[in-house]
């Protein structure tokens, strides 16, 4: 048996290609088992095609009223790190311990200090 110590320690990390609907899901449900995950897409944003529909099928439910609080959740989870306008170069290494080269385009906004206001 594991001692409770032992437990919540974080092994390895997680990159989920694509931040659409599905991403978001995916990144979320493995930070809230403790890992480490980096969400990589190459817009400027993560929402994918699900943030331009109006509704979806079959239940007709508001696209953003199903998006936007995964959209919340995953800017405010502390084990997600969001790259956006990001490429994959290479991924190199063997199962459970890949490297993964990423080049990020230029953004021309200091994400550090941007409010987002216009």
């Amino acid at each position: 048996m594991l001692d409770k110590k032992t437990e919540k320690e974080k092994i390895g990390a997680a990159l989920i290609v694509g931040g659409g609907i599905g991403g978001m899901q995916a990144a979320l449900d493995l930070a809230e088992s403790g890992i480490k995950v980096y969400l990589v897409d190459n817009k400027p944003s993560i929402g994918g095609v699900m943030a331009q529909l109006d509704k979806t099928f079959p239940t007709n439910d508001c696209a953003m009223c199903t998006m936007a609080p995964r959209l919340v959740e995953v800017g405010r989870h502390k084990d997600i790190e969001v790259i956006s306008l990001a490429d994959i170069e290479s991924i190199r290494g063997t199962a459970g311990n890949f490297n993964i080269k990423i080049t990020k385009r230029p953004r021309f906004v200091d994400e550090e200090t941007c409010t987002g206001v216009i």
